[in-house]
C-alpha cells in the first residue's frame, strides 16, 4: 500500500496558478521584464565580463526598442578617459572612426560642445543642428546633415540620445548613445524610461565589477 499523500491542491486550481503566472512573456512590458531580469541573471555569472554583459545590454536594446545603432563607452579608471566599448549597427568605416575616439570628463558634459535637451531622468537628445564640422566625417551619410528638420517628430540623420551611467558616488562611469530608430521618429517616453532602468542595471553591474 503506496504511503504517498494525496496532493491537498486541486489540480485545476494549480493549472490555473501556472498558466496565469508563466515566466513566458504575454506582452511587451513582460518582454521588457524578462531581457531586464536576463542581464541581471547574466551579471551573477562570474565567467562573464564587463564588456560580454554590455553587449547583450546593446543587443536587447536592438530588439527591444528597435534603434538601429547603439553604442556604449566606460569611463577607464587607469587614464580617467572616456571610450567606446560596444559598437552594434555601425558601418566598418564609422566603427573605427569611433574607437579612435575619447573623451575627458569635461568635454563629456560640456553644453557648449555637444549641444543637448534633457528628455529625462538621465537622458539627453544631442540634436544634429549641435553638430561641428570636425565631427562630420563620423556620419554615413554626411550630406544629410544638412536636411531640414520638417517635425519636431522627426529623428534625422546626426541625431542621438546619451543615456549616461553612473556608480555608487554619483560620479560619471559610462553612457549608452542610441541613434537611428527605425521608424525615423522620436521615441516615447516610456521607450526612454526604459533604457534608463536598463542603463541604470549595466551601471550597477560595471561598478561591481571593475
Amino acid at each position: 500500500m503506496s504511503n504517498r499523500r494525496e496532493d491537498p491542491i486541486d489540480w485545476g486550481f494549480k493549472n490555473y496558478l501556472q498558466n496565469r503566472f508563466s515566466t513566458v512573456p504575454k506582452n511587451d512590458l513582460e518582454k521588457i521584464l524578462d531581457n531586464i531580469l536576463g542581464l541581471i541573471e547574466l551579471s551573477r555569472d562570474k565567467k562573464r565580463d564587463v564588456k560580454s554583459i554590455l553587449e547583450q545590454a546593446a543587443r536587447t536594446i536592438f530588439r527591444l526598442f528597435d534603434f538601429q545603432e547603439i553604442a556604449i563607452g566606460l569611463k577607464n579608471p587607469k587614464d580617467g578617459l572616456y571610450r567606446y566599448e560596444v559598437l552594434l549597427g555601425y558601418s566598418r568605416n564609422t566603427e573605427m572612426a569611433f574607437r579612435k575616439l575619447q573623451y575627458t570628463s569635461e568635454e563629456m558634459v560640456s553644453y557648449d560642445r555637444y549641444p543637448f535637451v534633457k528628455i529625462g531622468r538621465i537622458s539627453e537628445l544631442d540634436p544634429v543642428e549641435g553638430i561641428s564640422e570636425n565631427e562630420k566625417h563620423l556620419y554615413d551619410r554626411p550630406l544629410a546633415l544638412g536636411y531640414p528638420r520638417a517635425s519636431p517628430e522627426d529623428f534625422m540623420e546626426g541625431d542621438y540620445i546619451d543615456v549616461w551611467m553612473y556608480d555608487g558616488g554619483g560620479d560619471l562611469i559610462g553612457w549608452l548613445e542610441l541613434s537611428k530608430p527605425r521608424n525615423g521618429k522620436m521615441p516615447s517616453s516610456d521607450t526612454v524610461r526604459w533604457i534608463e532602468v536598463i542603463a541604470d542595471v549595466c551601471a550597477l553591474i560595471v561598478d561591481r565589477k571593475r
